[in-house]
Formats: structure tokens, sequence, C-alpha cells
């Protein structure tokens, strides 16, 4: 397997498949790393309470997906990796008294995932809690996806990324 050529066709799969809502930017820089492709998606909307009486105020919530190359994937790396992601999560995800609710998705593409890469990646849960300095809540999504082997692992709230991945897989 050739990890550039893989890399790059996995990229154009997943860029493909997501919803064209998504503003994508290649080769972007975030919280001081090169990211293959950066996706996000923004929703802002009348604040209604339980959906349908309208409170007169505005609300917003993000995705943002975030995809890189890691040709290999070690335990000290993910770690490596897992502060990287705690330290985008602070720079992309700005709360104020409108924001609900913000999704960061990591996506770690590898030619190589040490064996216990995937029993410490499912230990690792992050997000915030802004109730304090605004309202809403973050949560961070990390997937590593084996090219070679075909398989995606990841963190507690990853599933539903790693519904998002498979078909792109």
């Amino acid at each position: 397997m050739d990890f550039s050529t893989e890399f790059v066709a996995f990229r154009d799969r997943l860029l493909a498949s997501q919803d064209k809502a998504f503003i994508t930017s290649l080769n972007a820089r975030v919280a001081g790393r090169a990211v293959a492709a950066l996706s996000s998606f923004g929703l802002d909307s009348e604040r209604k309470l339980l959906g349908v009486v309208p409170l007169g105020g505005k609300s917003h919530a993000h995705e943002y997906r975030l995809l890189f190359a890691v040709p290999v994937l070690s335990e000290p790396l993910l770690q490596d990796w897992w502060q990287y992601t705690e330290a985008a999560e602070h720079e992309l995800v700005q709360p104020d008294e409108n924001h609900e609710f913000s999704i960061l998705s990591i996506i770690i593409a590898s030619e190589t995932i040490d064996p216990g890469v995937p029993k410490k990646l499912r230990r690792l849960a992050g997000g915030r809690d802004f109730t304090n300095v605004g309202r809403g809540w973050s949560t961070i999504r990390l997937a590593a996806v084996d090219l070679a082997g075909r398989r995606i692992y990841t963190n507690r709230m990853g599933s539903s990324l790693k519904n998002i991945l498979n078909p792109v897989l």
C-alpha cells in the first residue's frame, strides 16, 4: 500500500460524502499544525422553547472536522494528538450567550496503528461546559483510521463519527 495515495483517496471520498453545507479548506492551520482538510458547518436559528415557542433570540451550533495524515500512530503519539485536540478545541470553539453546542471531530488516518492505541483511545474524553462563561457545551470526537487494515477506532464520543467514516473507508 502506498500511504500517500491511499490517504489522498480517503480524503477525497470523505469530502465528497459530507453534506454540501460544510465549508472545506485544504492544508489549513489550526492550533499550530497543518490540517490536510478542515471542514466546518454552522447553524444559526431562532431560539425556541421545546422547539415550538419563539423566545425572541438566536442560537448557533457548529461542527468542525479536521483530517490528518499520520503514517504510524503509536501510544505516545496518541497522547500528543490528544493534547493537540484539546488545544484545537480551545481555539475553534468560542462560546457566547447564543452558543448551543459545538462538535470537534479529529480524524487521524494512518497506515499503521500500534496495538495498544485502540484501548487508550477509547478512554479519552473531552469537551467543555460553557454555562459559566456563556451557554452551551462542546464535545470532542477522535477517530484513528487504519487505512491498511480498513479499521476505525474511536474515543467514547466517537461512535457517530465511526458511522460517518465507515462508508468512506
